[in-house]
């Protein structure tokens, strides 16, 4: 791999640049939703979570609390849950668990020898248990024949990265209030690694540039420069930066705001690959702005990213 003289920004990246910078955005309408009806008795992770144990014998989860009579269209599967709760209160934890999986490349090819870790909420005295196993000539993997509550799956090889679903992707086998998973051995999961290159040198990021710098630029418009390579801020660099924003004392004033960054010999280019190894050839523009107006509605506050 050859790396070209091009000078590659990420706009989601170095959006993140300024010291300081509070975005002002309107908000999503969010559509009402109706009560819950079932409490999860271990919410749904991002990755894993393995401290979800079961309830003892003779206590009862908030599952078991009887429909109110007030909630109508309740769906089948919520009812039975709850009739199933009430009649065993380890219900969860004895749900039969059969997985199939399936592990490609990025040119979805099958990846063999893969290895495959399962760990699964149970009745067990620790509260898990756990498995491991290796993909097949053709990519496959399963795991049958247990019992649990929800099962977590990780897959990795030597000399490949793992792609976002193969780090301890969860999947819910009691629970539907938690979104039910239907194992299909005619249908597997797919994982997908990505092989490794050989690498070139990067500026590697962290909330935008290197943590040693920080960057701040004035209030009233006037730009400053960043120079990426060294490491400073002045009046040479590869970004030119400004904003217009309230002073301190009125930041959480609904107010005109404005963002602009260039860089005068280059361009930014928004990338969604997982993994983005080339710059693209197309699709650069040389300035990202944002203009906010005082009279638009529905403003909010988010956090924004501090360079320390």
């Amino acid at each position: 791999m050859t790396m070209r003289p091009r000078f590659l920004i990420t706009l989601g990246t170095a959006l993140l640049i300024v010291v300081g910078l509070l975005i002002l955005f309107k908000k999503k309408q969010e559509s009402p939703t109706l009560p819950s009806v079932v409490d999860s008795q271990s919410q749904p992770p991002q990755k894993r979570e393995t401290n979800s144990s079961p309830q003892p014998t003779g206590t009862t989860p908030n599952a078991q609390n009887a429909i109110p009579a007030h909630v109508t269209g309740v769906p089948d599967d919520v009812v039975e849950y709850v009739r199933n709760i009430k009649a065993d209160p380890q219900y969860d934890w004895k749900r039969p668990i059969n997985f199939w999986g399936r592990v490609v490349d990025e040119n979805n090819e099958p990846v063999a020898n893969a290895s495959v870790h399962f760990e699964w909420n149970d009745i067990s005295a620790k509260g898990t248990s756990d498995a491991d196993t290796v993909s097949d000539g053709n990519g496959f993997f399963s795991l049958t024949d247990r019992r649990g509550k929800r099962l977590y799956v990780d897959v990795a090889k030597e000399g490949y990265y793992s792609s976002g679903n193969s780090r301890g992707s969860a999947f819910e086998y009691a629970n539907p209030a938690d979104g039910l998973f239907t194992p299909d051995q005619n249908n597997p999961i797919v994982f997908h690694l990505q092989k490794k290159g050989v690498g070139v040198d990067l500026i590697t990021a962290q909330c935008g540039v290197k943590s040693d710098l920080r960057v701040s630029a004035p209030l009233d418009g006037k730009p400053v420069f960043v120079d990426v390579l060294n490491r400073q801020v002045g009046q040479t660099g590869q970004i030119q930066i400004s904003q217009i924003k309230p002073v301190s004392n009125h930041w959480k004033e609904a107010t005109e705001w404005q963002f602009r960054m260039t860089i005068p010999d280059g361009g930014f280019v928004e990338e969604n690959d997982e993994f983005p190894f080339e710059a693209p050839e197309e699709g650069y523009q040389s300035t990202v702005e944002f203009d906010f107006q005082q009279g638009q509605p529905d403003w909010a506050i988010i956090d924004s990213c501090i360079i320390k």
